[in-house]
């Protein structure tokens, strides 16, 4: 380094810099080689994280012909990749042309959407190689790990991007799809990097990164058992270790809406999803990118998860009582202006819907309800259901202004008999709304932050001067910059633990 400064100096200057971070229980000092005496552990490439893209990491990198070994601080592989449905989402495949009418679909226009959904706050380079290399990641989920893909549809509208880009991608293999049949992807891809020779050790909690004179990242310092071990890894560590889904202390700081999640919504990611990763590389100067969305979507509906379902008559409210957001919009996209319009007025949002929105023939035969009469009256009984006979009685009961409340479903009303939502584009579920009443308070279900250690296409992790990190690399949501401000759909993430993993694995064991 320049100015008389050796590298070895930079990093103990680092070191007591980052101190003073420690004191905010942020992140603490990086370990450096000369306070290793011995290795307890020699492989080639570490993973860390044994969720989807930690075995896909695995996979590749043991394919490669590279030693792997995989640390998991939980007792089971899989992380909160086990808890997803397992969909992946990807352009232009076989698959794609087999099971729906898109036979034209690109992953440039796949692309263009998620650069889009990002507003401005995506890189490029990365979801541009992430949509390019999702249909090969479908194929290699079939042709070598033994997935068999077996039906594909298609996410919610976004209300600013145009419907030219949108196409039912997200790709469901047998026995996926619903919450908690993500285990079978990583099983599957498990399956192959243990056929490959890559070894796993669980209950291992990996807490520090260990870097040479020269700041190359060599090892790590982890705990088992409790004891301390000191891993050398040869050619690389990847960082699979998911965001910072359950750390207040990280999401204070860094994601807003994840820590508002956190104290007033259900956090379904595991407890291990601590930020570990994230934190063990902004101590050695990593940089972060993508953070300030997250995972969310209403756990009680389902309401934009999907553009099979429609949204059942119903429309979202603030303190004000009025709507603020167009509500079949796809799930994320809605649930960051419900955090919003919560923080801007100090307040709940709730969803307002009536006995017609339930009982009607449209409502029953579409089955798309999210309640039976006898079960909102069940709700209003246990509390979870606010009722009221007339609006005005409901809008006392949630606590905002009656005119507002019956002025907004009157507008509402008005633009069902036109068939046309003036006011935010909503395209299902626009029916007239009729008493009694009912509110549903809103909680977000969230399934994870979105933000993580900046990289490049290579997945080499980027310091806060713009520089690679040597030998230190980041996969799925431990990495950040390829998803933006709100999560533009399911399918995405899992797509983005095979696509990162995978990478990750082969330029470490090329090293």
């Amino acid at each position: 380094m320049g100015n008389g400064l050796s590298r070895r100096s930079f990093l103990k200057g680092a070191a007591a810099g980052v101190a003073g971070v420690a004191a905010m229980g942020l992140i603490g000092a990086p370990v450096l080689a000369e306070e290793t005496e011995a290795w307890d552990i020699e492989t080639d490439v570490l993973v860390v994280g044994a969720g989807g893209a930690g075995v896909s990491a695995a996979a590749e990198a043991s394919a490669a012909g590279a030693k792997v070994l995989v640390l998991e601080k939980a007792g089971i592989m899989g992380g909160t990749t086990n808890l997803s449905g397992g969909v992946m989402q990807a352009a232009g495949t076989k698959y794609q042309k087999e099971f729906t009418d898109y036979q034209d679909d690109t992953p440039e226009k796949h692309a263009a959407l998620w650069i889009k959904a990002g507003e401005g706050t995506v890189d490029a380079d990365l979801v541009n190689d992430l949509a390019q290399g999702a249909p090969g990641h479908i194929d290699w989920l079939a042709d070598t790990c033994g997935i068999k893909w077996t039906s594909i549809y298609g996410h919610c509208h976004i209300p600013y991007v145009d419907d030219a880009l949108f196409a039912d991608r997200i790709h469901v293999y047998e026995g996926g799809g619903a919450a908690g049949s993500g285990g079978i992807y990583v099983k599957a891809v498990w399956t192959v990097a243990e056929a490959n020779g890559a070894e796993m050790q669980l209950n291992t909690e990996v807490k520090k990164l260990i870097q040479d004179k020269d700041g190359v990242v060599i090892g790590v310092v982890a705990e088992q058992d409790g004891k301390e071990l000191r891993v050398k890894a040869n050619k690389g560590v990847i960082l699979c270790t998911a965001s910072i889904d359950q750390n207040k202390e990280m999401a204070k700081r860094l994601s807003p809406q994840q820590y508002y999640d956190l104290n007033n919504g259900v956090c379904m990611s595991v407890g291990t999803d601590t930020g570990d990763g994230i934190r063990m590389g902004m101590e050695i100067g990593a940089d972060v990118a993508g953070f300030g969305g997250c995972i969310d979507f209403c756990g009680k509906t389902g309401s934009g998860t999907d553009n099979r379902t429609p949204t059942f008559p119903s429309f979202i409210v603030n303190q004000n009582g009025f709507r603020f957001v167009c509500e079949d919009a796809t799930y994320a996209y809605h649930y960051r202006a419900i955090f919003q319009q919560s923080v801007a007025l100090d307040g709940a949002t709730y969803m307002i819907f009536g006995k017609s929105s339930i009982t009607t023939s449209v409502a029953v035969a579409s089955g798309y309800a999210s309640w039976s009469e006898e079960s909102a009256n069940a709700e209003v009984e246990s509390g979870a259901l606010f009722y009221g006979e007339t609006i005005e009685e409901l809008a006392e009961k949630i606590g905002v202004p009656a005119a507002n409340l019956k002025a907004q479903l009157d507008m509402w009303n008005a633009y069902a008999a036109a068939g046309e939502d003036g006011q935010f584009g909503r395209r299902t579920g626009l029916e007239e709304i009729t008493g009694p009443f009912y509110a549903y308070k809103n909680v977000a279900f969230n399934l994870g932050a979105l933000g993580g250690l900046k990289i490049n296409t290579n997945t080499e992790v980027i310091d806060v001067n713009g520089n690679v990190i040597p030998h230190l690399y980041a996969a799925g949501l431990n990495a950040g910059g390829w998803i933006g401000p709100y999560y533009p759909g399911s399918g995405t993430a899992v797509m983005g633990t095979v696509h990162w993993g995978r990478r990750a694995g082969a330029v470490a064991a090329a090293n």
